[in-house]
């Protein structure tokens, strides 16, 4: 297991604790969602926006084509109108978690479609903050989604590997919708893919590298609360990152690392 100093940890916990809690919103939808984690039998049919990433994302650049996207701005329309219409009771946990999911990163989607030509989200007005999505009868914010839905509800820190803002310096769209029946192995491959790209986790001497996304929610990787996480950020790092990263994390013969979060390139991820 890999040491990390007190100064760290406090910079982190202090890190945390500026980014948006994981805190439950004040809505009806909070009860039907667990209602459906108790009896939910039914499946969503994501194929709609399955082909609409297909053939706009490109997950290992980390590019959207938001123009071609445009052109098919009805298919995203159809697709966020099926989410918008959904009974909430009717979904298992895994099924929620994967329609959240989708949800956030279909409305992201739709968001950057509205306001082209844009340079960046965050040139939008109030992007995470107003209410634009429709989900099971409910119009959310991406803030009330991410922080107020998928975060406190499913304890998962892999989800910051799978919700998207957008952004350059955000982990790469999937080429594919989530899905109930294959959400745990996608969550898996989606930050199994972050941590192995130099981009978003590196190792330089006695420096590890790492996105920022793991500074700014890094208390989620280390809350006992959540699903798989650690006692110590570099070991949740361990488990998802290169074979050689993984092995100078390992190495007791080593200096302990320090941790260097990257600068955040907020520019759209447009080719």
């Amino acid at each position: 297991m890999s040491l990390r100093t007190p100064a760290l940890l406090s910079a982190l916990l202090l890190s945390a604790c500026s980014a948006p809690g994981a805190e439950l919103i004040d809505s009806p939808l909070v009860d039907e969602l667990r209602t459906g984690q108790r009896s939910g039998t039914q499946s969503f049919d994501h194929s709609a926006l399955d082909t609409l990433l297909s053939t706009h994302v490109n997950a290992e650049a980390g590019h959207v084509d938001y123009q071609g996207l445009s052109d098919d701005r009805a298919e995203l329309d159809a697709y966020l109108s099926a989410l918008a219409e959904i009974d909430a009771t009717a979904f298992d946990e895994d099924e929620q978690l994967a329609m959240l999911i989708n949800a956030y990163n279909a409305c992201t989607l739709r968001l950057i479609v509205d306001n082209l030509p844009v340079d960046s989200i965050r040139d939008i007005d109030d992007p995470w903050g107003k209410p634009r999505c429709e989900v099971a009868g409910y119009t959310l914010s991406l803030d009330e989604i991410e922080h107020g839905l998928i975060r406190p509800l499913y304890q998962d820190p892999r989800i910051h590997f799978a919700v998207n803002c957008a952004a350059r310096s955000c982990p790469h769209l999937a080429e594919s919708a989530y899905t109930g029946a294959q959400i745990n192995a996608q969550l898996d491959a989606r930050t199994r893919a972050s941590l192995s790209d130099p981009k978003f986790a590196r190792i330089e001497g006695d420096t590890l590298y790492l996105t920022k996304i793991m500074d700014w929610y890094g208390g989620d990787f280390i809350d006992p609360a959540f699903e798989g996480s650690t006692t110590e950020l570099v070991d949740y790092v361990e488990l998802y990152t290169t074979e050689a990263i993984r092995a100078r994390l390992q190495d007791d013969d080593a200096s302990p690392v320090n941790i260097v979060f990257m600068d955040y390139d907020w520019s759209l991820n447009s080719p």
